[in-house]
């Protein structure tokens, strides 16, 4: 095996181990799959977007996150691009002020080095249909 595919298998197989924990609630233990140095930047239109930096960073946008809604993730279909990961999941974000979900697919794009995760770029298939569910339903 090449040094790049080899490189790629490593990334892969830790995007797929930090899903795996996330997915079993196991936060903690995704976590330490992050560089304490992590960027994570989300659409600047939600209420947890913008850029977040190291681990802090990444808590307090989490936090903002959990404030607005629940989610439910499906199996991720993950590819991988050298020391790049491509990961896509079916999302289902339930707004706890309204209780009105909204599902849809959301890609991200995962940097990997050396066994951890160093930047997720987050691109959510619709941000105005994920933000419809903060807004009450009109009679």
């Amino acid at each position: 095996m090449s040094p790049a595919a080899a490189e790629a298998d490593a990334a892969v197989e830790t995007v797929r181990e930090v899903s795996r924990r996330f997915r079993a609630g196991d936060f903690d233990g995704a976590f330490r799959l992050y560089h304490p140095d992590i960027s994570v930047e989300q659409p600047a239109s939600l209420p947890h977007g913008g850029r977040h930096t190291g681990l802090l960073g990444l808590a307090d946008m989490a936090a903002e996150f959990g404030r607005h809604w629940e989610r439910t993730i499906g199996e991720p279909r993950i590819v991988g691009l050298g020391p790049f990961v491509l990961q896509m999941t079916t999302q289902t974000w339930t707004a706890k002020g309204t209780g009105r979900s909204a599902t849809v697919d959301v890609v991200e794009l995962i940097t990997v080095a050396d066994g951890l995760v160093t930047e997720i770029r987050v691109f959510p298939q619709d941000t105005h249909l994920v933000l419809a569910t903060l807004e009450a339903a009109s009679a």
